[in-house]
C-alpha cells in the first residue's frame, strides 16, 4: 500500500521527508500495526515519524466538510462505551478525550450545539443542538497526512494513544520449556566431529572439525560436553570450549543446539566450567559475544558477568557486515 500510495504521488521513499499514522483510539492490531511500520520505515529513512489521534483527524475532516459551531468527536469503544472529545469550529481541541458510558454521554452532550461525527454518533439520540457532520465517521489518510505535515514531530509522538488501560489478559505460554537432564562431561579432540556439528548448528560462521580438534588439543584448554541424561536418550545438546592461562580463564565459544535452547543446557555448562575454573586456580572468567545476541547476554548476565568494554566491528558476518563484541567479566 505505501509503495502504491508512492507511486500515485510520483515520488519515492527516499523522497519522502515525514512519515504519519493514526494513533487511536482504533482496532488494537489496526493501529499498532500502523504505528509500528511507521516507526521502522522512519529509522530506515532518517524521517520523523507522528501518530495523528482519531479525534483531531475525524475534527479535520469535520471542518473541512462545513462543521459548524463546536465539533464532538463521538467514537463506538463498545462495551456500552463512547469515547467523546470537543473541538472548536477551527479543529482545536476545547477538551480532553474521555471514555464514557452512552447513558452518561447522552447527559454531557445535552445541552452542546454543533456538529456531531464519528462512529458512536449512531449509538446516541441526538439533542436539538447537535447535526450531524456529512463527513465519513472514518480517519481520512490524506487528512492525517496533511496534519503531520504541520505539526512539531515531538508533539506528536507515534505512540498508540489509549483513552482507558488495555483489557486484554496474557495468555498461558503455548510451550513451556521444561529444564533438560543433562550430563557434562569432559571431552578431547577425537570429539572435534560432533563438536563442529553442534557449532554449526549454534553459529553462522561454525568452526570445522579441524580447528576445533586442534582448539581442543592446545595446552590449557578446556572442553564441556552436555548430552542428555533422560532414560533412553543420549543426545549431545552444547558445549563449551574454554583456555587457561595463569589464573584466568576465558571462554572460546559456548554452543547450544537450537532445539535444547531455554532449557539449562547453558547454564550447566557454565556452572560446570566455573567449579573447573575454581579448582584449577582461576581467579576470573571472561568472555565476548556478539551485540547482536541478546540469548547469549541474557545468559552471562544471568550466570554474574559484568560488561567490561565493547570492540568494535569485531566480528564479520557471512553478509560482509560486521558487529561489535562485548567483552565481560565474572569474578570467581
Amino acid at each position: 500500500m505505501v509503495r502504491e500510495a508512492v507511486a500515485t504521488a510520483g515520488n519515492t521513499l527516499r523522497g519522502i521527508d515525514r512519515l504519519a499514522a493514526s494513533s487511536g483510539p482504533g482496532t488494537f492490531t489496526g493501529v499498532r500495526i500502523g504505528l509500528a511500520f511507521i516507526r521502522g520505515l522512519a529509522l530506515v529513512l532518517d524521517a520523523p515519524a507522528l501518530g495523528i489521534t482519531t479525534f483531531q483527524s475525524l475534527a479535520t475532516q469535520a471542518v473541512g466538510a462545513g462543521a459548524r459551531g463546536d465539533i464532538w468527536v463521538v467514537q463506538d469503544a463498545r462495551r456500552s462505551e463512547v469515547y467523546v472529545q470537543g473541538f472548536d469550529a477551527s479543529g482545536r481541541p476545547v477538551c480532553e478525550a474521555a471514555v464514557m458510558g452512552i447513558d452518561a454521554a447522552q447527559v454531557r452532550l445535552a445541552e452542546v450545539c454543533g456538529t456531531i461525527v464519528g462512529s458512536g454518533a449512531e449509538l446516541l439520540q441526538l439533542p436539538a443542538g447537535l447535526v450531524r457532520s456529512g463527513s465519513t465517521g472514518l480517519p481520512d489518510f490524506t487528512v492525517i497526512a496533511r496534519l503531520a505535515a504541520g505539526l512539531d514531530p515531538d508533539a506528536a509522538p507515534p505512540s498508540p494513544f489509549y483513552i482507558r488501560a488495555p483489557d486484554a489478559k496474557a495468555q498461558a505460554p503455548l510451550v513451556r520449556h521444561e529444564a533438560l537432564a543433562v550430563a557434562i562431561r569432559q571431552v578431547g579432540p577425537d570429539h572435534a566431529p560432533m563438536l563442529a556439528e553442534l557449532h554449526a548448528q549454534a553459529f553462522e560462521d561454525a568452526w570445522d572439525a579441524g580447528s576445533l580438534a586442534s582448539m581442543v588439543d592446545a595446552p590449557g584448554r578446556v572442553c564441556l560436553l552436555a548430552v542428555t541424561s533422560e532414560p533412553g536418550v543420549q543426545q549431545p545438546c552444547g558445549f563449551v570450549l574454554a583456555r587457561k592461562a595463569a589464573d584466568e580463564m576465558e571462554i572460546l565459544t559456548i554452543a547450544v543446539a537450537p532445539s535444547m535452547r531455554r532449557r539449562g543446557v547453558g547454564k550447566a555448562l557454565l556452572k560446570d566450567l566455573f567449579k573447573l575454573a575454581r579448582g584449577a586456580g582461576s581467579s576470573c572468567l571472561f568472555i565476548e559475544y556478539a551485540d547482536d545476541n541478546p540469548a547469549a547476554a541474557a545468559l552471562y548476565a544471568g550466570a554474574g558477568f559484568c560488561q567490561t568494554g565493547v570492540r568494535i566491528g569485531y566480528y564479520q558476518r557471512a553478509d560482509g557486515t560486521r558487529r561489535d563484541a562485548v567483552t565481560a567479566r565474572l569474578d570467581l
